[in-house]
């Protein structure tokens, strides 16, 4: 049996709801559904393949449920065993579940699972972070600072004369540790600046600041494969309809296909799209992902930036892989290279017995 778990204590639960129902639908009888609430509990139980058990979620008739350390099973309270999971399909998106902490916890249970490591879900998540390891890895990112939530409320603001010296107005303010573009805005001077950085304090206790491109085009691409073998490109995508950043709303709530509307492959050059292919694939071996995994790029005249990774994406990216795969076969590709690199895991020595000693020294 294959667990799917969506939703979360995140920001992006709603999303991540979407997400999950989606491939709930596409495996059919072979998956089952662990709900996480709002609350951080997890459910199983009838209805939750239907979208309207979230517009007000009652547990009644749910089972709050568990794992266990090496077991791959799945628990009431009472410590019944519902279900042997097979493979882990994960749908959550933002902390609590993209964040690296899921994985851990699949990682004690045994169970395969179908995205990046605890690594890889922590570096993707954190943007101040996942900038260092790319310009470590030599690819582009625009310039940033990065200010905590006791420097801003010391209000002696000495950070604001490093962003005077190292970056220039127009400026993007991020919550370190978000995505959907929730918590994000422009600030067009210092006064601005200040009033979007408490905006950012609410959902995070570090911020990241950057320079805000003024004319620039954001393209996609995506990554499918595992941290240790092939990895495959999907097309190109290239949001459209939109001015400085890409909001929450824009992404999910607007009219058209996904949310928003793309241009499917995105119009750039054909030395722009094999550049930005290349830089996906470094992106997705520099965060050490695995499954399928997105990444957003900035692209300003002849330059290309990376913006960021995103080590689950929403609708785990399937629009982009959709001329090659359908949803199904997507899905099950998540699932094998789940249990393939499981299966190197395994293969592994984890037990060291230290060599006797020598005439009673130790080497």
């Amino acid at each position: 049996m294959i667990a799917v778990i969506f939703g979360g204590r995140s920001c992006e639960h709603d999303v991540s709801v979407v997400t999950g129902l989606m491939t709930l639908n596409a495996l059919g009888k072979s998956a089952k559904a662990i709900y996480i609430d709002r609350g951080g509990k997890f459910w199983c139980g009838d209805g939750l393949d239907d979208i309207h058990t979230y517009e007000n979620f009652r547990a009644k008739g749910k089972k709050q449920v568990h794992f266990l350390p090496s077991s791959r099973g799945v628990f009431t309270d009472k410590g019944k065993r519902l279900f042997n999971a097979d493979a882990a399909v994960v749908c959550c998106h933002g902390a609590g579940g993209e964040d690296g902490t899921l994985q851990g916890l699949l990682e004690f249970t045994d169970i395969p699972y179908t995205c990046g490591g605890v690594l890889s879900g922590a570096v993707g998540m954190d943007k101040s972070v996942m900038k260092r390891v790319f310009a470590a890895e030599g690819l582009p990112c625009t310039k940033y600072v990065c200010v905590t939530k006791p420097e801003f409320e010391r209000e002696d603001y000495k950070f604001a004369e490093k962003l005077k010296t190292e970056l220039s107005l127009p400026l993007i303010v991020k919550p370190a540790n978000l995505g959907s573009s929730i918590g994000i805005s422009v600030a067009h001077d210092y006064e601005e600046l200040f009033d979007k950085m408490r905006v950012a304090f609410a959902f995070d206790n570090r911020v990241v600041i950057e320079n805000a491109l003024e004319d620039f085009t954001e393209v996609n691409c995506a990554a499918l494969g595992s941290s240790l073998g092939e990895v495959v490109v999907s097309l190109t995508e290239q949001p459209v309809g939109w001015k400085e950043f890409l909001s929450y709303e824009d992404k999910y709530l607007s009219k058209g296909k996904e949310g928003m509307k793309r241009k499917m492959p995105a119009e750039i050059s054909e030395d722009m799209k094999r550049k930005i292919e290349e830089m996906t694939v470094r992106a997705f071996r520099a965060v050490h992902a695995s499954g399928v995994a997105r990444v957003d790029f900035l692209v300003s005249g002849g330059d290309v930036y990376v913006n960021e990774i995103n080590t689950i994406p929403g609708s785990l990216a399937y629009y982009l892989f959709e001329h090659k795969y359908s949803l199904k076969q997507l899905t099950q590709k998540l699932i094998d290279i789940a249990v393939e690199e499981k299966r190197a895991k395994d293969a592994l020595t984890y037990t060291f017995k230290a060599a006797a000693p020598v005439n009673g020294v130790k080497k």
